[in-house]
């Protein structure tokens, strides 16, 4: 019985655990990766979580396309400089979208895939 308890509680546990974000790759030492919030009776929105694993500060420039269905609907882009070591995430520090030609239930039905089609990473420069 006790088993069982503990096997339900770490099920729920998991359960409730933060969506996790799905790698999109490592551009000249930031990774990037990407996951979909659905806010109650809002948008949906593509958070982005881009990580600096180096020792110097980087800018990073990327165009992400959305394609339903196979086809690009929309395109998004993005620059910003990013210190050493330092991981920027979602709506925490603004790096955010909210698609305007796909829908909620479009992402939920699996249906839009999320593509970097351009990404450029060089050395912030200095002020």
């Amino acid at each position: 019985m006790r088993t069982l308890l503990l096997s339900f509680i770490a099920a729920i546990l998991a359960g409730c655990a933060a969506p996790q974000y799905l790698a999109k790759g490592t551009h000249d030492g930031v990774e990037v990766a990407y996951r979909w919030n659905h806010p109650a009776n809002k948008p949906s929105e593509l958070l982005l979580r881009l990580k600096n694993t180096t020792d110097t500060d980087k800018r990073i420039e990327l165009v992400i396309d959305l394609a339903y269905q196979g086809r690009t609907v929309e395109s998004l882009s993005a620059d910003t400089c990013i210190k050493a070591g330092q991981v920027l995430n979602g709506k925490l520090n603004g790096i955010y979208f909210i698609p305007a030609r796909v829908t909620t239930q479009q992402i939920k039905d699996g249906g839009v895939d999320v593509d970097l089609t351009r990404t450029s990473v060089a050395p912030c420069e200095q002020q």
